[in-house]
């Protein structure tokens, strides 16, 4: 792997750079997107941000959410993928990408097969504090603004510094952020208070019908499209949803399923300590040891079969 002063290095030396976040995209990987590209922008590059997705409404509160874009219309020296796991988290944008000569992917996943010219994967709590990294790398002053997207890429991949992965450096990055004039107050509020009274009503729904599975150390929650409708709520409203269930007595791996279409299943995982980056392996899917996810297609019991299996290989004392 690329040492992080030849990523900066590479990077301050190409003259513009487009970065690409993934589909149903988090506050890490917008967050570190945008950095990255504010950094850029001061250097005197041209950077912009892209997305095969629409960018859910928790995160209009940003200043420079409006400049994420869906559609590339001119050149770029380099481009560059953010927080994505492995190439098909691109979505459309991934034969893009694939075909361009000089790539670039920064990451935070163990499971990242490194699928650009040059990779840079550090397993960091979140994506974010890479960028960070690599931004005093390239001798750039944090702003404010910087301060804002890096903060809430922290705290919504550690869920307020709450899961394993946080470490001292999490905490250390987190400080200098707040000194730069990071919000986390506001940030907070966004990302873990504020809801829609849809929402409200379709976590109600959702949490009604939990199934607990292998001796009540696996907990399932779903969402079907019937429920989107009915609760007049979005897919990306659901993010969260899966904390909750990792919060009851002898859970120890919690899934969220969600269906995105006819037989079409997205499924989150969380885990207290085993490996869940390897049940989502065996779906084609990966990220940590203790958060991963993939999509499965099949009936929907079927799918809960599948994912049964494969968790109880991994709760084997």
């Amino acid at each position: 792997m690329i040492s992080l002063g030849e990523l900066a290095k590479k990077l301050k030396n190409e003259e513009s750079v487009a970065i690409f976040c993934h589909v149903r995209p988090d506050g890490d990987c917008i967050g570190s997107a945008l950095a990255l590209s504010l950094a850029l922008k001061h250097l005197g590059r041209k950077a912009d941000v892209f997305c095969d997705d629409q960018i859910p409404s928790r995160f209009l509160f940003l200043n420079s959410i409006k400049e994420i874009k869906n559609e590339i219309t001119e050149e770029y020296s380099a481009y560059c993928a953010i927080d994505s796991g492995d190439l098909t988290r691109l979505g459309d944008f991934a034969s893009v990408f694939l075909s361009h000569k000089n790539t670039f992917n920064i990451d935070h996943h163990v499971s990242n097969p490194r699928y650009a010219n040059v990779n840079y994967v550090f397993d960091n709590a979140s994506n974010s504090e890479n960028i960070y990294a690599l931004i005093m790398e390239m001798n750039v002053e944090v702003s404010e603004e910087m301060a804002n997207l890096l903060a809430m890429g922290i705290m919504t991949d550690t869920g307020n510094f709450r899961h394993k992965n946080v470490t001292p450096n999490t905490f250390f990055i987190a400080s200098k952020l707040v000194e730069k004039g990071a919000d986390v107050n506001e940030i907070y509020y966004h990302m873990f208070s504020a809801q829609s009274k849809a929402r409200a009503k379709l976590f109600g729904k959702t949490m009604s019908k939990i199934r607990y599975l292998l001796d009540d150390r696996f907990a399932v929650i779903s969402v079907t499209q019937k429920d989107l409708e009915e609760t007049n709520a979005l897919a990306d409203e659901t993010e969260g949803f899966i904390d909750f269930i990792m919060g009851i007595h002898g859970v120890e791996v919690g899934a969220s399923v969600l269906e995105i279409d006819k037989n079409k299943f997205k499924i989150s995982f969380r885990s207290k300590k085993a490996n869940v980056s390897e049940v989502a392996g065996a779906f084609g899917g990966g990220g940590h040891i203790l958060a991963s996810g993939c999509q499965i297609h099949g009936e929907y019991e079927e799918v809960i079969d599948k994912i049964r299996f494969e968790v109880s290989k991994q709760l084997i004392d």
